[in-house]
């Protein structure tokens, strides 16, 4: 792998993990999730990739 295509994913993964809180927001304000929900969701991700959440 080329520092080219590290620096293309890199890009790549932080556009979608800026699109996923933006659409996690937008859900929060719409009423569609609550902030409790939103917590569960990072608690969810972070268990999963083995990070630590962010709180809501």
């Amino acid at each position: 792998m080329t520092d080219g295509d590290i620096s293309s994913e890199r890009a790549e993964l932080h556009f979608l993990a800026a699109l996923v809180e933006e659409l996690m927001r937008k859900m929060h304000v719409a009423g569609v999730l609550s902030q409790a929900e939103l917590n569960e969701i990072e608690q969810a991700v972070a268990q999963r990739i083995g990070g630590t959440p962010r709180a809501w």
